[in-house]
């Protein structure tokens, strides 16, 4: 975490199955951290990862802006293996 990101809130895990803690202390120990910095990694990770959906809406966000058309890169695509057939024979 940033040094300029401020805390705004504390997280409660209810029902934590024992071995889930155990493995995630496990694993906070082999990188020599506390359970709470690991979880932190761990959670700032997740929430920096773009979803799948999210990702999508970029590419038609930047498809939309673009003006091109999935034909157009169809037609783009062949293009350029006919280029390289033709070449390479």
């Amino acid at each position: 975490m940033s040094s300029v990101e401020k805390i705004t809130t504390n997280l409660t895990i209810r029902a934590l199955p024992a071995r889930v803690r155990a493995t995630l202390a496990a694993r906070a120990k082999a990188r020599r951290q506390s359970l709470n910095a690991y979880l932190l990694d761990v959670l700032s990770r997740e929430a920096s990862t773009p979803t799948m959906d999210e990702v999508l809406a970029d590419i038609d966000n930047a498809r939309a802006s673009s003006g091109l058309t999935t034909d157009d890169a169809v037609a783009a695509v062949r293009a350029v293996r006919d280029a390289e057939e033709a070449r390479w024979g």
